[in-house]
């Protein structure tokens, strides 16, 4: 009686599928964090509301990520337990929800505190700045007076990023996406989460300000 071999199949090598399917594992679960974040900061409620009060109140999740996915170095907060300050150049589009929705919350291991920036302020004092596209002209001096801290700028106007701003929001075909400048994070000393970076348009310094 004739006997055959068994047959083996063999396993995908890893250095093709397994690599590739890894990394659509990390986008998913990087895309998956984005959005129960905006859904969990009420970012995604529809009808019956201004469009202009949905972006922003998606912006502010964002905003919210970008802050618990990015590592400051220690000696950006005085002590283990100063709060993480979220600053708003110019006036609040957020319609005070950034206090409400943010008030008791934690990023990158700090309380979140809320500050309204005026232009004789010292940016230096804030982790983050959030600039309006209406503010353009003073986000050249703030991205000037910042270069070097510890300081996560983000904007909202085109060239925000090639300016020296580290992250930009950017509405392409009515979706938010964002830009992510690694020269000037890495110049503030900022580590920025690779499920962050994972969704960004990487972008880099083209002029200074």
């Amino acid at each position: 009686m004739e006997t055959r071999a068994p047959k083996i199949d063999h396993a995908p090598s890893p250095s093709s599928a397994g690599l590739s399917e890894r990394r659509r594992l990390r986008v998913r679960t990087a895309m998956g964090l984005l959005l129960c974040s905006a859904l969990m900061l009420g970012s995604a409620r529809a009808g019956g509301e201004n469009d202009d009060d949905g972006e922003y109140r998606l912006k502010l999740a964002f905003i919210y990520n970008f802050a618990q996915f990015t590592q400051w170095p220690p000696e950006a907060f005085r002590d283990p337990a100063a709060p993480l300050t979220v600053c708003v150049v110019g006036q609040d589009p957020f319609a005070g929800e950034m206090e409400q929705t943010l008030h008791g919350r934690r990023a990158a291991g700090h309380p979140v505190e809320i500050k309204r920036l005026k232009l004789e302020d010292d940016p230096k004092g804030c982790h983050m700045i959030f600039v309006r596209a209406n503010e353009k002209r003073a986000a050249g001096k703030i991205l000037s007076a910042v270069r070097g801290s510890n300081t996560l700028t983000v904007g909202e106007s085109r060239g925000f990023a090639e300016l020296g701003g580290v992250i930009n929001l950017v509405l392409d075909d009515n979706k938010l996406r964002f830009e992510v400048n690694l020269n000037a994070a890495t110049q503030s000393r900022l580590r920025i989460s690779s499920k962050v970076l994972a969704l960004a348009k990487i972008v880099s310094t083209e002029r200074t300000p």
